[in-house]
């Protein structure tokens, strides 16, 4: 059954991390004050002995996330996106990506989900760094549910992960018969005539966009790549080819992120028309949510739009 009450995804990692360490007593988290924020709070409550907080002090973080894996541990280590992926970077690159350790590295408020911090605190391209790393899964979630099945996957991988979580409220729409697998994408709803492939929380808003072209006689599929590496190539190649065009959609810078990887699978594969939505190659300001994703040109009808400008480059090459 969906649990279709909305809820922002720091509370359902925290209630999810929380009830993961019970059943799994390797499980250690360590925050660098940021406990209310990334909501680790709830498992440091449970398990205060197997909690650390180092501090504002991101690089030593990841050092002592991975001190604590040479040891057997499973360290889940937390911040703040932007400050994981860049002020932590040196040591996310040589001591976890480069050592391959057994660290899951946590990035909180990804995209523009902490707006009210502006420009300074938005992550908007965590993705495309973390991607760059070779032997780094990175993974982006886009529900409560999804969320907890992520968790107990990543628990029981051996190697170093990436996951990004935002601040944003989310509803459900995956139930929890939909377990999350490490390298697979989704496909939530077949068609013909365009692909969308999206990933992370604007999700909500892919599957909106599906719904109007579909008031239009255009049948979208819509495919979700939870995991950005490694990725699902094989079912992109298949919905390439079944309809002819791709629209990629993230809350990430479009160089590096998603649409690229998409990009780069299908021009060595099946060559055909993709469009990026996403954030432009620029940085965000303070304002509501929503109202900056509308903005920043990631609305249900930029979706549209560029479903139907995919369509058109499609009939035009024939």
């Amino acid at each position: 059954m969906k649990n279709n009450n909305p809820k922002q995804l720091r509370f359902a990692y925290g209630e999810a991390l929380a009830e993961l360490g019970e059943s799994n007593p390797k499980i250690v988290v360590v925050d660098a004050d940021m406990a209310e924020g990334t909501r680790t709070i709830d498992f440091k409550r449970k398990f205060p002995e197997r909690f650390y907080d180092v501090g504002i002090a991101e690089q030593n973080l990841v050092g002592v996330g991975v001190g604590l894996s040479l040891t057997g541990l499973i360290p889940f280590i937390n911040t703040f996106a932007w400050l994981i992926s860049w002020r932590a970077g040196d040591p996310v690159r040589t001591l976890v990506a480069y050592a391959k350790t057994n660290v899951k590295l946590i990035g909180g408020y990804g995209g523009f989900s902490g707006p009210m911090d502006g420009a300074t605190h938005e992550s908007i391209a965590d993705i495309s760094v973390m991607r760059s790393l070779p032997g780094l899964a990175v993974i982006s979630a886009s529900d409560h549910e999804q969320v907890k099945s992520i968790l107990t996957v990543i628990a029981d991988y051996d190697g170093p992960v990436y996951l990004r979580l935002s601040r944003a409220e989310v509803i459900n729409f995956h139930d929890s018969s939909q377990q999350f697998k490490l390298g697979k994408g989704i496909l939530i709803k077949d068609g013909n005539d365009i692909t969308l492939i999206g990933t992370g929380t604007i999700m909500s808003r892919v599957l909106k966009a599906a719904t109007v072209l579909q008031s239009e006689e255009i049948n979208a599929a819509v495919v979700e790549i939870p995991t950005i590496k490694p990725l699902d190539k094989e079912l992109i190649i298949t919905m390439a080819d079944k309809t002819g065009s791709v629209v990629t959609c993230e809350e990430n810078n479009i160089i590096g992120g998603l649409g690229s990887a998409v990009a780069e699978v299908l021009s060595e594969n099946l060559p055909v028309p993709v469009v990026r939505i996403g954030i432009r190659d620029c940085f965000g300001e303070t304002g509501p949510y929503d109202k900056l994703l509308d903005k920043y040109e990631m609305g249900v009808k930029d979706i549209v739009e560029a479903a139907k400008k995919a369509m058109r480059i499609s009939r035009t090459l024939g």
